[in-house]
C-alpha cells in the first residue's frame, strides 16, 4: 500500500505527532506486512522442542520469533500456514504480532477467573487460555453475534475446555459481575489505524469522527470492565490504532475518574513509551506502551496494564459473598439426575472410548443440554441463567434419538494417550487428505491401536478429530462445515524483512 491511500487528515496528524519520524513510519507501508503464528501449548503431545519441526513442516527454514511473546514465530505470505492441516488441528493460532503483546502483559495464572471483555475474532482469547492450562475460570464475550461465532469457532478448534463464551455488551456483564474477575483484557473496538497495512480497506473507512466515536465507545466498556474488577485485580487496555484520543486520552481520563486505578510500571525493551502531553499531561501515561510498525516487525498497537487497589481486608467479603452466591444460584443441577437414559449412553461411550483419567474428568463435571448438544461446564462456572451463551464449556457431544456422538471439540482437546482407541496418520499419507475432504478410508495398512467403534485420528501424533472404525475401514466423522482441500505438501519458504531494527 502507497502513502496516497492513506487519508489525507490521517497524514496531517502523524506528521504533527511524529515530526521527524514521519518519513520512517510513511516508508514502512511500502514494505510488506508482518505476519506470524503462535503455537498452542494447550495441544496434546506439542512441546516447544517440537516447534522447528513443525515450521519445517509448513516449508518455513528459516525462523525468527516474536521477540515479545512465548510460542511464536513470523513466517513469509506465500507460505500461507493457515491452510495447513496444522491449522485446522489447533496447533496453531495466525496472529498478527503486535497483537500478542495484551495478553502477554496481562499473564493470567492457571486458577484465577479470567475475562477477555471484546474477543473477537479470538487471537488474545487463545493465548490467555494458554496461560490459564485449562484451569480457573474464562469467559470471553464479543457483543457482535457473527463476530462471535468465529470467537467460538476459534475457541474450539484451541481445544479451550474452561471458556465461556457469551454475546452481550459490557454494561449487562458488569451488573451480573460486579467485582468477579482476576484478570480483564480490554482490548477496545477502535479505528484501526495500526491495520492499515494490513487490511488496506480499512483506511477507506477512516475518519476524525469514527475516532471520536470509538474514543466515546471505549471509555464506557472500560468504565464497565473496572466495575467487573476484584480489589487487587489487574487490567490491561488495548487498541490497534496511533490515535491519541484513543490511547493516552483514555487512560489519562480514566485515572483522573478512578484514582484507586493506577499504571504498573514495567520495562519491555521493544516497546516504545506513551506519551503524557498526547493525554492530559499526566506523568504516569510514561508507562503505557505504544508499539509503531517503523520501529519494530508488526503493525502497531498501544497496551496499558493498570492495577487496583487493595482494600482492607474487612472490604474484601463483597466478593466472597458474590461468589458464594452465584453458586448458590447456579441451576447447573445435573441433568443426568432426570435424565438417566443419556447418562448410561453417555457412560457407555467414556467407558469404551476415553482412558479411566479422562472418563473421571468428563464425568465429574457439571453439565447443561443446548438443545441436543451436551457441555462440560468449567468447574467454577458461575450462574449463567439469562445471558447470551454461545459455548458454555467444552462442548462433549449430542444425544440424537438417545444415541450419544461426541463433538469434534472433545477430539481437539484430547490427546492421544486419552483414549483407548486410535488410528495414526503421518501428513505424507494419502488417508491424510481424504480424511480431511471427509472421505472414509482403509486403514489396514496404517498403525492403529483400536478396536471397533469410536476412535481418535491422529496426524504425526496430534488429535485431528474422530472417525469410527470397522471392518477395516474408518469411516470419517470430520465436520462437514469444515471438510475442504489442504495444502499438506510444502515447498521451503525463507523469512525476510527490511532492515528495520528492533
Amino acid at each position: 500500500m502507497d502513502l496516497f491511500t492513506l487519508p489525507p487528515d490521517f497524514v496531517k496528524k502523524m506528521q504533527a505527532l511524529l515530526l521527524s519520524e514521519w518519513e520512517e513510519f510513511e516508508n514502512c507501508y511500502q514494505n510488506n506486512k508482518y505476519q506470524a503464528l503462535r503455537f498452542n501449548p494447550l495441544k496434546h503431545g506439542l512441546y516447544r522442542q517440537d516447534y522447528e519441526q513443525l515450521l519445517s513442516d509448513l516449508g518455513i527454514q528459516k525462523t525468527e520469533p516474536v521477540l515479545w511473546a512465548k510460542h511464536a514465530y513470523y513466517y513469509p505470505e506465500e507460505a500461507r500456514p493457515g491452510r495447513h492441516p496444522y491449522h485446522e488441528m489447533g496447533l496453531y493460532y495466525i496472529q498478527e504480532p503486535s497483537a500478542m503483546c495484551a495478553a502477554e502483559l496481562l499473564a493470567p495464572l492457571p486458577g484465577e477467573r479470567v475475562l477477555d471483555l471484546c474477543a473477537a475474532p479470538g487471537g488474545k482469547s487463545t493465548q490467555l487460555a494458554s496461560f490459564l492450562n485449562q484451569k480457573g475460570l474464562f469467559v470471553c464475550n464479543e457483543i457482535h453475534p457473527t463476530r462471535c461465532k468465529i470467537l467460538s469457532q476459534n475457541i474450539e478448534r484451541s481445544g479451550i475446555a474452561n471458556a465461556i463464551v457469551t454475546n452481550e455488551d459490557s454494561e449487562t456483564l458488569a451488573k451480573r459481575f460486579p467485582e468477579y474477575f482476576h484478570k480483564i483484557l480490554v482490548d477496545a473496538p477502535c479505528s484501526g489505524e495500526g491495520m492499515f497495512r494490513k487490511n488496506p480497506e480499512a483506511a477507506l473507512e477512516w475518519s476524525e469522527k469514527q475516532v471520536e466515536i470509538c474514543a466515546k465507545r471505549q471509555f464506557d466498556i472500560l468504565e464497565n470492565a473496572a466495575k467487573m474488577l476484584i480489589s487487587g485485580g489487574t487490567m490491561v487496555y488495548s487498541t490497534c490504532t496511533f490515535s491519541p484520543e484513543e490511547n493516552e486520552g483514555i487512560i489519562g481520563r480514566f485515572l483522573e475518574t478512578h484514582p484507586e486505578f493506577s499504571i504498573t510500571h514495567r520495562e519491555i525493551p521493544y516497546f516504545s513509551h506513551g506519551c503524557p502531553d498526547w493525554g492530559n499531561d499526566m506523568k504516569e501515561l510514561s508507562h503505557t506502551f505504544r508499539l509503531w510498525p517503523h520501529r519494530l516487525h508488526g503493525e502497531g498497537h498501544f497496551v496499558a496494564l493498570l492495577q487496583k487497589n487493595e482494600r482492607a481486608s474487612d472490604e474484601d467479603s463483597l466478593e466472597k459473598n458474590f461468589i458464594k452466591d452465584h453458586k448458590k444460584k447456579k441451576n447447573n443441577k445435573n441433568i443426568f439426575q432426570t435424565e438417566k437414559k443419556l447418562f448410561e449412553e453417555l457412560k457407555r461411550f467414556t467407558s469404551q472410548t476415553l482412558s479411566k483419567q479422562m472418563e473421571d474428568f468428563v464425568l465429574s463435571g457439571d453439565f447443561v443440554l443446548f438443545g441436543e448438544q451436551l457441555y462440560r461446564l468449567p468447574d467454577e462456572s458461575p450462574d449463567l441463567s439469562g445471558l447470551r451463551v454461545l459455548r458454555p464449556g467444552l462442548h462433549i457431544g449430542s444425544f440424537t434419538k438417545n444415541i450419544f456422538k461426541p463433538a469434534h471439540a472433545l477430539a481437539l482437546f484430547l490427546g492421544s494417550e486419552h483414549v483407548k482407541n486410535n488410528v495414526f496418520l503421518s501428513l505424507s499419507d494419502v488417508q491424510t487428505e481424504m480424511y480431511f475432504k471427509g472421505e472414509a478410508f482403509d486403514c489396514e495398512s496404517l498403525p492403529i491401536n483400536a478396536n471397533k467403534g469410536w476412535c481418535l485420528v491422529c496426524i504425526n501424533g496430534y488429535s485431528a478429530g474422530w472417525g469410527k472404525l470397522s471392518a477395516g475401514t474408518i469411516k470419517n466423522h470430520y465436520p462437514k462445515g469444515l471438510r475442504k482441500d489442504l495444502l499438506i505438501s510444502s515447498a521451503p519458504f525463507s523469512f525476510s524483512h527490511s532492515s528495520q531494527t528492533l
